[in-house]
């Protein structure tokens, strides 16, 4: 029996050995001449020749943004000429007429008044509505896990089964 367990172990450090000298000595194939992977080989990087080539897309845009620019060129131009001919267009010949048009307080008073009464409807049907649902005479709950209650059917937070419904007010 330690005849053979002697000769297990000689066998395995044996082959131990043998993988550890192995590694030691790592001595890499040489490469192919002219492979990529040689950092000594310089391999000449040149973009491809249809990089530049103007196809009918490249021509149109080309064609649009020249049209673009010549009519925000135009439109720049435009800007330094005078205005005089085009009435409403100086701010210096502003009448009073033009202030009256605007509201008056007292209208912006009585605007203020409906919109919040109107808000202040809203929020009245709003809590009667919410008074209605929370009234409500029944209830979902888990078949497994009845301390989970909710007003909404869905699924049980503990184990995934669906929730099914129950009449009354949930038990505290």
């Amino acid at each position: 029996m330690s005849i053979r367990t002697n000769g297990r172990q000689s066998i395995c450090s044996f082959v131990a050995a043998g993988f550890l000298a192995g590694c030691a000595s790592t001595n890499l194939p040489p490469l192919p001449p002219g492979s990529p992977a040689d950092p000594q080989v310089r391999v000449p990087v040149k973009p491809p020749s249809n990089l530049l080539v103007h196809d009918e897309t490249t021509l149109a845009i080309e064609k649009e943004l020249s049209q673009t620019e010549s009519s925000a060129k135009n439109a720049e131009s435009m800007q330094h000429m005078g205005h005089g001919d085009m009435s409403g267009m100086q701010h210096g010949e502003m009448k009073m007429d033009d202030h009256q048009k605007m509201p008056d307080a007292a209208n912006i008073a009585a605007e203020k008044k409906t919109v919040a009464d109107e808000m202040k409807k809203t929020s009245e049907e709003m809590k009667e509505k919410s008074k209605q649902t929370k009234s409500q005479n029944f209830y979902y709950t888990c078949r497994m896990h009845p301390q989970i209650h909710t007003d909404k059917p869905g699924k049980c937070p503990i184990c995934g089964m669906t929730l099914i419904r129950k009449t009354g007010a949930p038990p505290k």
